[in-house]
């Protein structure tokens, strides 16, 4: 049978995690079932996650498929899983997350019916300190559901959030279009899944908006990318190589890129903002992270990519000390964020 839609799913020290995350996926309907291709991807897991995973593949031949190979990374990961997705569509999902199953058949039988290159979604965060969920519908106000865009004629930059529109928990992507342009995340680094709100603009012909929820991302963990502690200690390298191989991959993609239409704005503004965001970005940082960062990063411009225009964050870098263009940006942001607090109040003594 023809398979519709592959979820490929990473696998590193998840053995607390990983049995929620796959029987989410098991739809009780098995002709929905037997249509779902489920990448496993065992990334040289040290604890019993793929002990686990093994499990499920022989309880689920047909479904199921674990991939054993050392250790890659998330990113490396993603792309091994994509290489071998076979499914129409791609849905990628970290161990520790997991699907609303019921959500999930609808989308299944919703997926028969589309064939855009993108099937844009919202996803729903789930908070472990609290025990509540947030779902993220800001990403589409924009947007009018059940209606084909024409990527080269929808105004990305106008909507503000086209950094954000392409996002690994809401967002299925047609896998030979990815398949194309492999690798397209970077390996052995945090913050892989940059490349996603990056990438798939720039090759997709079309997409949909469709009003569901598939998606539960968990919030919590020890060891996430969101752990202040793992961000103090490699976000700051990790961001930036990603960044770093996103520009790549633009460079070396460039020609595939439609010219004179809104991707090819997007996609120039995206390689703009790569380079230059970085630089405001990496000030969130103590000074003895932030500094050294700075100066490597600055140098990884000027000879990589000196293309990238100088914008005000480069020129005031490369004009004051380091520490007080860190403090500058610090001020800057403490500023930015009392205006938004006093907007709130106000907004919400007029709605009394």
């Amino acid at each position: 049978m023809t398979k519709l839609l592959s979820i490929v799913i990473p696998v590193y020290k998840v053995e607390d995690y990983i049995r929620k995350c796959i029987e989410s996926l098991i739809v009780p309907n098995k002709e929905q079932l037997k249509l779902l291709d489920i990448v496993i991807i065992n990334d040289g897991t040290p604890d019993k996650s793929a002990v686990i995973a093994h499990e499920y593949e022989a309880k689920y031949p047909n479904v199921i498929r674990v991939i054993d190979q050392e250790n890659r990374g998330h990113g490396g990961a993603w792309n091994h899983g994509t290489q071998l997705a076979v499914g129409k569509y791609l849905f990628y999902l970290d161990s520790d997350d997991w699907f609303d199953t019921n959500e999930l058949s609808k989308l299944i039988d919703y997926l028969k019916t589309v064939d855009t290159d993108m099937v844009m979604m919202d996803d729903m965060s789930y908070y472990a300190a609290t025990g509540k969920y947030s779902v993220g519908e800001y990403k589409h106000k924009e947007l009018t559901t059940e209606i084909v865009y024409n990527a080269d004629k929808f105004n990305w930059l106008a909507t503000g959030h086209g950094f954000n529109m392409t996002y690994a928990h809401d967002t299925v992507y047609r896998t030979d279009m990815l398949q194309k342009y492999l690798p397209i995340f970077c390996e052995h680094v945090m913050y892989d899944d940059v490349s996603l709100q990056a990438i798939p603009i720039a090759i997709a012909k079309d997409f949909i908006y469709t009003k569901r929820n598939v998606y539960r991302y968990y919030i919590g963990r020890e060891g996430q990318s969101f752990d202040p502690k793992v961000r103090a200690k490699r976000a700051a390298n990790d961001i930036g190589k990603v960044l770093t191989f996103v520009l790549h991959w633009y460079r070396k993609h460039w020609n595939a890129i439609p010219k004179g239409g809104t991707r090819e704005a997007y996609s120039k503004d995206m390689y703009q903002s790569c380079g230059t965001w970085h630089y405001y970005e990496l000030c969130e940082f103590p000074l003895s992270i932030s500094k050294p960062a700075l100066c490597e990063w600055d140098k990884i411009i000027r000879t990589e990519f000196p293309d990238i225009k100088e914008d005000k964050n480069m020129r005031l870098y490369r004009t004051l000390p380091t520490w007080l263009f860190v403090y500058r940006i610090k001020l800057n942001r403490l500023y930015q964020r009392g205006i938004k607090f006093v907007k709130r109040k106000l907004s919400s003594n007029d709605s009394i």
